[in-house]
């Protein structure tokens, strides 16, 4: 089992539609607001990792959002777990490097230096197993110290405790405590040796280790390892030849060659548990970046409730895109919006005139479903909303690889885009299009996006459309699909539904 801060149950991103996260982070302009809210470089590219790679589990969601809450309310709890998981998380590196850095000179002509050279990597990796287990003891005295609610802190406080009373794993300390204190010069070993028929040997196991001072203190070796031990140094008192020295040191490499493999198996496992959690907390310090980014802007925020893909709804009160927080605007300046999207509605198509608030009413709504679906606040007074299995963006307005005014060019790339989120859709998706096919001809355009449009209900997927196309209103009148506009005077930058009149 690894412990993760992120996930619950672990969730595989989906590859197929990363790309298609990606552009939508870039086209909502979440890239920038990130940028704006984290106090770090390195912790704005986490954030931003996470939240192109939205969860698609309740549970998870939950999770995610309970660890928020823990942190929120205790910025000083994630500070000190932070620190401390950073330096856990360079244990792997040092402990590769301390290991690259042990030289066998000689070990490929002498029993004798092979078993120092054994030994030395043993020493190495009995160093780091009583780091590691360090580790627990630290790890639960900050968690102790604060008030838990969070199911991914308190499994972490209760794993902690088990291994700080876990025989096993304190027999391992016991041995590494050994192999850290000298060299095998100080040490009185026992050797046990089975052989075949032929009497050849085939195993070698430690069965005592003794420092030469404290013999009569005879240790006991950890049971996993089947205990092991030999007298390679002592030999002189028996007046062995030079032939039986190298037999000895042979035996005691071969068994110290044992005792180094099981213990950095051993190791490896244990440090496993909590490698990668510095990264995680990273990301819940973006988390709090974002939220008191909101504080200090005196803007309202919630805890979205989070609905099944199959309730097809965005519901918001209060939204607004709190990118305009970034570009200048007040609270007292940004006007929020209401959102209404219900299973029996397809799609919401907004129209207006330039710089009435299209744009954002779209973004808001693209930021709210990513934030809430990687468990952060959302920028609304209250809000409800369904997972979604991808977010798909088409802003013709973001397209820089074309010429100014190669109108065929635009049109041409947005054909294709248009083509690729049809290709790659799937059920229970959010599509948003900002001005689709707007270079065209507006009559052409709307008949070719009303075709579009009719596609996406077939396989269950909601689009929000933010168009000048009067003539695509006309052929949505009467259909399941939402109408709304952007208001001018007292009510500028509401959106609004659109009066029909029969």
């Amino acid at each position: 089992m690894k412990f993760s801060l992120l996930y619950k149950t672990p969730e595989q991103p989906d590859y197929a539609t990363l790309s298609d996260m990606r552009e939508a982070v870039y086209n909502l302009s979440v890239d920038r607001l990130v940028n704006a809210v984290c106090t770090d470089e390195s912790r704005a590219e986490i954030f931003l990792k996470v939240l192109t790679r939205p969860l698609h589990s309740e549970e998870n969601i939950t999770y995610r959002q309970e660890l928020v809450d823990n942190f929120t309310k205790q910025p000083q709890l994630l500070f000190e777990l932070k620190r401390l998981f950073r330096r856990y998380d360079t244990i792997k590196s040092d402990w590769g490097e301390m290991r690259s850095n042990v030289h066998p000179f000689g070990a490929s002509v002498s029993f004798k230096a092979l078993m120092e050279y054994t030994f030395d990597l043993l020493k190495v990796s009995s160093k780091f197993a009583k780091m590691i287990a360090g580790y627990f003891k630290s790890a639960y005295e900050i968690l102790d110290k604060y008030e838990l609610t969070a199911p991914g802190l308190i499994a972490i406080k209760e794993y902690c405790v088990e291994m700080i009373n876990n025989d096993s794993l304190n027999e391992v300390v016991e041995i590494a405590t050994l192999f850290t204190l000298y060299s095998p010069p100080q040490y009185e070993f026992t050797v046990m040796a089975g052989m075949d028929d032929t009497m050849r040997v085939t195993s070698c196991d430690l069965i005592n280790i003794a420092e030469l001072e404290k013999l009569a203190k005879d240790r006991k070796i950890w049971n996993v390892v089947k205990n092991l031990k030999n007298r390679a140094e002592r030999a002189p008192e028996y007046n062995l030849g030079d032939g039986m020295i190298d037999d000895a040191n042979f035996l005691l490499n071969e068994a110290l060659f044992r005792m180094y493999t099981v213990m950095t198996e051993v190791t490896e496992h244990v440090y496993e548990m909590f490698y990668g959690l510095s990264d995680e907390l990273s990301f819940y310090e973006g988390a709090l970046d974002y939220i008191n980014y909101l504080r200090r802007a005196h803007v309202t925020y919630c805890i979205p409730r989070i609905r099944p893909h199959e309730a097809e709804v965005f519901n918001a009160d209060g939204l607004y895109d709190c990118l305009l927080l970034a570009e200048g605007k007040t609270r007292d300046t940004i006007v929020t919006n209401s959102v209404r999207l219900s299973s029996d509605e397809i799609g919401i198509l907004i129209r207006g005139n330039n710089s009435t608030g299209k744009t954002v009413y779209l973004r808001s709504i693209g930021t709210a479903q990513i934030m809430a679906q990687s468990g952060l606040p959302v920028c609304a007074r209250r809000a409800s909303i369904s997972m979604r299995n991808a977010i798909f963006t088409q802003f013709s307005s973001a397209e820089k690889e074309f010429v100014v005014g190669d109108t065929a060019g635009r049109f041409e790339g947005e054909v294709q885009e248009v083509a690729h989120i049809i290709d790659n859709i799937k059920p229970h998706s959010l599509v948003l299009l900002n001005e689709t096919f707007q270079t065209t001809a507006y009559v052409e355009g709307a008949r070719g996006i009303f075709d579009i449009l009719n596609i996406f209900p077939r396989i269950g997927v909601k689009f929000i459309f933010v168009t000048r196309m009067s003539k695509l209103f006309e052929m949505c009148y009467h259909t399941d699909i939402k109408l709304m506009e952007s208001s001018e005077g007292d009510d500028y930058y509401k959106i609004r539904p659109v009066m029909i009149e029969d």
